[in-house]
Formats: structure tokens, sequence, C-alpha cells
């Protein structure tokens, strides 16, 4: 079973890779929360609210160990509610793997796209998804 956990410290973080993840992406600004599975730690998701009709996914990270199981899929689903949540229109985010041995950056904006992200600039990697 998968779940979303608030967290707003990294001592709350078991995994050193999240803990590396959350240190990189988290401030005062963003929504942080870790992916569980079952009681395992399996994910991240650092979700920034921009103000009015727009927020940001600064990071998805799937642990190595829990990759090819749908979870960043669940986690970008999540992502989507949250935005909605707060009223936003669109999602914005950078295309950039965290992994560049599991996925290039281009794999990974197919990836986005595959899920009806588009490009807004894709000199930087932005990408885009109406709500």
């Amino acid at each position: 079973m998968l779940k979303l956990k608030t967290i707003s410290a990294q001592q709350e973080i078991n995994s050193a890779a999240l803990q590396e993840r959350y240190n990189k992406g988290s401030s005062p600004k963003t929504h942080d929360f870790i992916a569980m599975s079952d009681d395992a730690e399996a994910g991240l998701l650092i979700y920034e609210d921009w103000g009015h009709l727009e927020g940001f996914i600064y990071a998805i990270f799937v642990l190595s160990n829990f990759r090819k199981r749908g979870i960043g899929n669940w986690i970008l689903s999540r992502a989507e509610d949250i935005a909605a949540g707060f009223g936003h229109t669109k999602i914005r985010l950078d295309a950039r793997t965290l992994d560049q041995h599991q996925m290039s950056h281009n794999d990974l904006a197919t990836w986005y796209q595959s899920k009806g992200d588009f490009w807004l600039n894709s000199e930087i990697g932005r990408l885009e998804k109406a709500l």
C-alpha cells in the first residue's frame, strides 16, 4: 500500500539518499513528502506553491530498489492532486534526472510527456501540464 507522509525536517527521513534530495530541494516555500510503500520509505516529492494558478514539482525521486513498480507514476498523480488542492490549473517542472546511470534527461522528459506534460522551454528542460 502506498501513502504520502508529510515531512518538515531531515530528521524525519531514514534513507540517506532521500535525506540528500530533501536537503537540496526543500525550502520554506515547498511542501515535502515521503512516499511510503507499506512501512518502507520508497520516494520523495517536493512541491512548490508558486501562487495563483501554478505550482512547481521540484523533485520526484524514487529509490532504486523501488523503481519499475509504478511508484513514480503514483507520486506524480499525488502531486497533481496536491496542485488541484491549492487551486492550481497547471504544474511546471524541470526534467532533470537525479540518477543519470538509470535515465537520461531526455528519457525523463519523454516520460513526463507520456503523462501529458509538454515543452515550455526545451533549452532548460522545462515542461508544463494543464490540470
